[in-house]
């Protein structure tokens, strides 16, 4: 069923880029979106009709599979699993899945490769998600992008993946895990890399709006815009922790080259891109 077939039968229905997972709203995949209809305006019947129709035809993945996680995150529940240990979400965004792509073989081979876990999903066509238990190894990036590059080769597809925080069992995990999968969905565009965490995409993500509403952002931005190449000048400071040396050397210039333009930007917008703070602002303006 398309969704103006839908909305002339439910008017209140609306779509949105990701899931909302509220007890009055039931949230359905449809396409590369979500529809989102209030319960209010449902029957039971209506609303397990309209579950086996949209994520039925709208999902080449098994959906026999059922576990309380996965109707969890689905909105099929309104229950959090209940847990004893500190849980971590792994979230695994698939890209260029064509019609051969073997599901089921692929889940397998990523259950093998992240152990130890509790529980492992396809929440969407292209979403699949990990719930794994603290353990004392941790895995680094490097380590995670590894994982990657050996799914990749053997299943001919690209993945970006966000590692979820940690959070202890008696905090309120259903509003936590449901953060984390709204962030991710929202800040892949914005992802450094193909692995990412809260660290890497917090500084987008919650300070976005208030840039993009204020006035003394948009008049820096514009003396910023006078200057050549300013957004990599700060990138490569900040990713080197101010270290001129090394930055220049990620910037393929001589050291008294990248001075030279450390000082030019000083004289142009009056901060100094070797305080911390005047670095950090700066860097907030290329987000």
């Amino acid at each position: 069923m398309e969704f103006t077939d839908l909305k002339s039968v439910y008017p209140n229905s609306y779509l949105s880029d990701s899931p909302i997972f509220e007890d009055n709203l039931l949230s359905l995949p449809y396409k590369n979106k979500w529809i989102h209809l209030p319960t209010s305006s449902l029957t039971e019947n209506e609303i397990n009709l309209l579950i086996m129709i949209y994520h039925k035809k709208n999902s080449h993945i098994n959906q026999s599979y059922s576990s309380e996680w996965h109707d969890y995150l689905l909105g099929k529940q309104s229950t959090i699993p209940k847990t004893s240990e500190s849980i971590r979400m792994i979230q695994l965004k698939l890209n260029n899945i064509d019609r051969h792509f073997d599901t089921e073989l692929w889940s397998e081979s990523a259950k093998t490769l992240f152990e130890p876990m509790i529980d492992s999903f396809f929440l969407s066509d292209d979403l699949y998600i990990i719930i794994q238990p603290q353990g004392k190894i941790s895995l680094d990036k490097s380590e995670f992008q590894g994982i990657l590059q050996t799914l990749e080769l053997d299943f001919s597809l690209k993945s970006f993946c966000y590692i979820g925080q940690y959070w202890d069992s008696s905090k309120d995990l259903g509003t936590l895990l449901q953060e984390e999968i709204e962030l991710f969905s929202q800040e892949l565009p914005y992802l450094k890399g193909r692995v990412g965490s809260l660290t890497d995409v917090s500084l987008h993500f919650f300070t976005k709006d208030a840039l993009m509403d204020s006035t003394v952002v948009q008049e820096l931005r514009s003396k910023f815009d006078t200057l050549e190449n300013w957004r990599e000048l700060i990138r490569a400071l900040w990713d080197n922790q101010g270290n001129v040396s090394i930055a220049a050397k990620s910037l393929f210039i001589h050291r008294n080259t990248l001075q030279y333009r450390i000082e030019r930007f000083y004289e142009a917008t009056g901060l100094s891109l070797k305080q911390i703070d005047d670095l950090t602002l700066c860097l907030l303006l290329t987000l």
